[in-house]
């Protein structure tokens, strides 16, 4: 099965695109992994994934993955080192575009297209936003982004704070977000000159500081924002000048990440752990994940995991809605220790499509469910590149 740069390809990455659409139904998956990119094709919409022989990317950890159609063009941005990689042929071959980054740690990447422009937004470990306007050949750093107030008590464990997540506006090209993990929810006007700090919704008693995850605009309104955190989930119907939040730390879900407005009807599916990140993880084996819909805006959720293991080793960390005319919704979810999920019913029931895969993991979070000394020698290995204090 030949490359046709046109062809929809559903990604799966933790950082990068998380929906698609098309009349028929995707015969390509790629899924980013801490090993490299699985390739999975199929025949048609019932029919089953198959994997394809070997890894694109062979040892490279992917944060973010997406794929182009306008362009035809892949690109993986590299945890930790090798910044963004681009391939033309499908992920056969790549060459490196980082001309202008600052850091070679690439954590996420949205694409945008504004009339024929297709722009790049890149945020990096360190914190620091980019755009490229010539399709990553060159990028330009827009440092007001730590010029905000209170930069000093941006935090992450053992690394750096990141860029974890871009928005863009759907119908105003300049108004974008960034999260930064942990730290802030910044919101620029005029493409990145300058940055306004969003954090109306901090109260006193958060077990953590603005430990900002995505933001996802709301299907009918674009200025009505779903805005997931590592202390529970947010709703905004101003662009995110006020928020409500909708559930907390004793949710059931209580460190959400990935969320999705579904495409026609009146559900928002959404999936995290249990429990933030903590040595119960891996002493449990478990971060007990969910994967939740709600039909009432937010309001209230309910487990839908049937067809999953309960509870689902290890931790939900990529999830991806494919909608298309042949096939209808599809809903994919992958976990940290190599197991991956379809629903084809609008998350009524799950099927596995393997429990054998690489680890599906936002940076380092897999190797919290590794064997002692298989964590120990992972943890050497990111000390030696400097990215693990």
């Amino acid at each position: 099965m030949g490359y046709e740069a046109a062809e929809t390809i559903i990604c799966l990455s933790a950082n990068g695109k998380t929906t698609s659409s098309s009349e028929a139904a995707a015969r390509r998956m790629l899924i980013a992994t801490a090993e490299g990119v699985l390739d999975m094709r199929r025949d048609g919409p019932e029919a089953a994934w198959q994997r394809q022989p070997g890894l694109l990317l062979e040892g490279r950890h992917v944060s973010a993955l997406v794929h182009d159609e306008r362009t035809g063009l892949l690109f993986a941005a590299l945890h930790f080192e090798g910044g963004l990689l681009v391939s033309a042929d499908g992920g056969e071959s790549w060459e490196a575009r980082n001309t202008g980054l600052q850091s070679g740690h690439a954590y996420t990447l949205t694409v945008q297209h504004v009339g024929e422009r297709t722009i790049l937004n890149l945020g990096t470990e360190p914190v620091m936003f980019y755009r490229s306007f010539d399709l990553g050949q060159s990028w330009t750093a827009y440092p007001a982004c730590l010029e905000v107030e209170g930069t000093e008590h941006w935090f992450f464990p053992r690394s750096d704070p990141h860029i974890k997540h871009i928005a863009v506006h759907p119908a105003r090209p300049e108004r974008i977000y960034i999260c930064v993990e942990q730290g802030d929810l910044l919101r620029t006007d005029d493409g990145g000159a300058s940055w306004t700090s969003l954090h109306s919704m901090e109260r006193a008693d958060d077990k953590f500081r603005r430990d900002q995850h995505r933001v996802t605009f709301y299907r009918d309104d674009p200025d009505e924002i779903f805005f997931t955190t590592g202390i529970g989930l947010y709703h905004s119907t101003d662009g995110g000048e006020s928020w409500e939040r909708l559930t907390d730390t004793s949710h059931v879900c209580a460190y959400p990440d990935p969320f999705f407005v579904h495409p026609r009807e009146e559900i928002l599916y959404m999936c995290g752990a249990g429990m933030n990140p903590n040595p119960n993880w891996g002493a449990e084996g478990t971060a007990y994940p969910r994967f939740m819909k709600s039909l009432d805006h937010g309001r209230s959720w309910q487990v839908v995991m049937n067809g999953m293991p309960d509870p689902v080793r290890g931790n939900l960390e990529v999830a991806a809605m494919h909608d298309s005319g042949e096939g209808g919704l599809e809903l994919y979810a992958g976990s940290a220790c190599g197991e991956l999920f379809i629903s084809r019913d609008g998350a009524e029931s799950w099927q596995a499509i393997s429990h054998e895969l690489p680890p599906m993991s936002k940076g380092p979070h897999f190797r919290h469910f590794l064997s002692p000394q298989d964590r120990e020698a992972y943890e050497n290995k990111l000390r030696a590149m400097n990215a693990f204090a």
